[in-house]
């Protein structure tokens, strides 16, 4: 366990050793001479990267001294007559060599008191070195300096950043960022926010615009993050995006909007999730039709992979294909998915589509226990296992906790028999009953089931408001069990199909359209098996400011559940990136939407702003928010929005190297009119 040590004023926490000194050391004056000295340097003439781009010119020029800055990478070797290290700047490692030939003699004991992750500066020149059957070089040091000395949790922790970057403790964060991993990570976020900046502004005509971030408390869905003010029962609230302000700047005359936003989302938290996180939000007026907006995303995410040297597919019929360059008649690239065929088809609305594993519905032949989710639907898992093995079904599967609510019902097929009466026990215990045109003969051809086979059974609604639905998780979890199973086929550039390929090296991009404008509220507790709709009261499916399908506007009076959404996600690989609409521009429509649909009765107090900027000629309009962080994270291949924030809240929320939050005390809470209750 890392030792805290409680000092000054508040007695603030410090996570590590370096600060467990007695105040009669920190109240001494540290020597002249040796402090001083850590200021006076010289400064890097090249970095390891430089020299590596040029290696044979710097080989090749004589009386050539180089100065590198940077960090001791691991424990030196001291030896009688040569002693070797490795320093360790933003761009590379390379190897250190002392002689006593080029080396004052008391370098070799300033290199033994040298410690790792040591802050150093080297000065030497460049001799060439053969390591196995390749040319490199090393640094024949002809000067050393030690800028700062690291402490002993460095060094403990040094063999973890050789190995396992990831694991050294969140407090040490600092030290994973100077492992080449997440120097790696936070560059290439660097970069992609730089080439997102340049075809906003370059090819679209984009203004860069920041927003406040102390705004109003308003629903939006997740909880918010309240701020206090020093006036009594005043409270800022962080925004869980820039959407009013976005949509109020489209009344301001600036007709193309973007920034690269902080957000703020007090919500449970997960590998893709941050109480503050990045989006590029942007706002377009004058917008009849989303696919204008689709074609500024599409150009944004294509540049940013092919920065990266990676490309993006689309779904072409049952095969993926590569997307070709932006088109020039502005028409969309990606394919577009229905809501109804996503959840009815993969069970979800941010289906990853390079698998081909989907649903069949089974209503023509049985009849469900519950008339609320009349549907019975299946999963087969083709060829899942060698039915001559022993064979258990992954734990994710049956376990309760992987799944929201009801887990579907799943089966290992070891025998022909299994797999041609998989269903009689069921109908035995009446989990279903067959209907009265039941036909057993095409049953079987319909699923075609082998042993070796996997099937997975569950119910849902007739239009299916739980999203997942239960077998759209077990869809989730059976990709994450049998990578590489189940992929689609890529139709390459001539015509040929390629079968096998890592699906980790693929990304594939799609739009999900026509969501339902708004959901039934689920009354239903964490506990119930099936949710509990009450059809009667409506919440927005995203926001409220979305606006209807022109073509369902009357259904907003006679039934807003029928009502399709101008909605759009972008998916790629099963995660939602980015997601807008085509808003509601007009004042009347909007304060219909309040007050007839939601029931939100102080609507005046929450939105009067907006119906107030929206009625004084508000052009129409439309946007999107891109998740930054997850674009980064797909970037570098991790499934952790953390790995690209460079100081990222851990799953309590808490920042481990400052440690917060903290807890304040009570003569400043009394200025906020606050008390904490026991």
């Amino acid at each position: 366990m890392l030792s805290r040590w409680k000092y000054g004023p508040g007695a603030v926490r410090y996570p590590t050793r370096l600060y467990k000194v007695s105040r009669r050391f920190v109240s001494k004056l540290p020597p002249k001479s040796s402090t001083v000295a850590k200021f006076h340097f010289p400064v890097a003439t090249h970095s390891i990267h430089q020299i590596n781009q040029n290696l044979d010119k710097f080989l090749t020029s004589e009386n050539l001294r180089i100065t590198l800055n940077g960090h001791l990478h691991k424990k030196p070797r001291i030896m009688t007559t040569r002693s070797f290290a490795e320093i360790r700047d933003e761009t590379g490692v390379t190897q250190l060599l002392l002689t006593p030939e080029s080396t004052n003699p008391s370098l070799f004991d300033l290199l033994k008191s040298s410690g790792v992750e040591d802050s150093i500066s080297v000065t030497g020149y460049i001799q060439k070195k053969q390591v196995g059957g390749s040319s490199t070089w090393e640094l024949v040091v002809e000067d050393y300096q030690i800028l700062n000395s690291s402490n002993l949790d460095a060094a403990r922790l040094d063999k973890l950043k050789h190995l396992n970057p990831q694991d050294i403790p969140g407090q040490f964060r600092y030290l994973q960022l100077r492992t080449p991993k997440y120097q790696q990570a936070l560059r290439k976020r660097s970069k992609a926010a730089m080439t997102t900046r340049q075809v906003l502004v370059n090819n679209h005509g984009f203004t860069e615009i920041e927003t406040p971030l102390l705004f109003k408390s308003t629903p939006e869905g997740a909880r918010e993050f309240l701020v206090p003010t020093r006036q009594k029962g005043q409270f800022y609230a962080l925004p869980q995006s820039p959407q009013q302000y976005k949509q109020i700047l489209m009344s301001s005359g600036f007709t193309r909007y973007f920034q690269l936003a902080k957000c703020f989302r007090d919500e449970d938290l997960r590998s893709d999730r941050q109480p503050e996180f990045t989006q590029i939000d942007m706002e377009m007026s004058f917008i009849d039709n989303s696919d204008q907006v689709g074609v500024v995303v599409e150009d944004v995410i294509t540049s940013v992979w092919k920065g990266e040297g990676k490309s993006i597919y689309r779904l072409n019929g049952e095969v993926l294909e590569n997307v070709p360059e932006i088109s020039p008649a502005n028409l969309l690239q990606f394919s577009k998915l229905d809501y109804f065929d996503a959840l009815t088809r993969y069970g979800i609305d941010k289906p990853d589509l390079r698998s081909d594993l989907r649903f069949q519905p089974l209503s023509d032949f049985f009849i469900s226990a519950n008339p609320d989710f009349p549907v019975i639907e299946v999963c087969v898992l083709r060829e899942a296992f060698d039915p001559s093995k022993p064979f258990k079904l992954p734990s994710a599967f049956v376990d309760k906790s992987s799944y929201s609510r009801r887990k579907p019902i799943v089966l290992a097929l070891k025998t022909a028999e299994s797999a041609e009466n998989w269903y009689q026990k069921f109908v035995e215990k009446e989990v279903f009953r067959k209907t009265e045109n039941f036909d057993d003969s095409k049953l079987q051809s319909l699923l075609n089931l082998k042993e070796g086979d996997v099937i997975a059974f569950s119910t849902r609604s007739e239009f299916p408001y739980e999203n997942p639905t239960p077998l759209g998780r077990f869809r989730q979890l059976a990709i994450t069990e049998f990578p590489n199973k189940w992929n689609r086929p890529i139709l390459q550039a001539d015509g040929t199909v390629l079968d096998k390929y890592n699906r980790e090296d693929i990304f594939v991009g799609s739009w999900v359209v026509n969501f339902p404008l708004f959901n039934p509220v689920d009354n239903s507790s964490s506990t119930d098996e099936y949710p509990l709709y009450d059809f009667k009261s409506y919440e927005s499916t995203h926001h409220p400011f979305t606006m209807a399908k022109l073509e369902d506007y009357d259904l907003l009076e006679s039934g807003p559940l029928k009502v399709r959404g101008e909605h759009y996600d972008l998916v790629i690989n099963g995660v939602e990136v980015g997601g807008g609409s085509r808003r509601i521009h007009d004042a009347a429509l909007q304060q219909y939407i309040f007050e007839e649909i939601l029931s939100i009765l102080n609507y005046q107090a929450l939105f009067g702003h907006l119906l107030k900027a929206l009625s004084m000629g508000c052009p129409p309009h439309a946007g999107l928010a891109i998740g930054f962080d997850r674009i980064c994270a797909m970037l570098i291949g991790s499934s952790s929005i953390r790995d690209v924030i460079a100081f990222p809240k851990n799953q309590s929320g808490i920042d481990p190297v400052v440690e917060s939050p903290t807890e304040v005390g009570e003569n400043r809470l009394k200025d906020y009119f606050i008390e904490v209750s026991d």
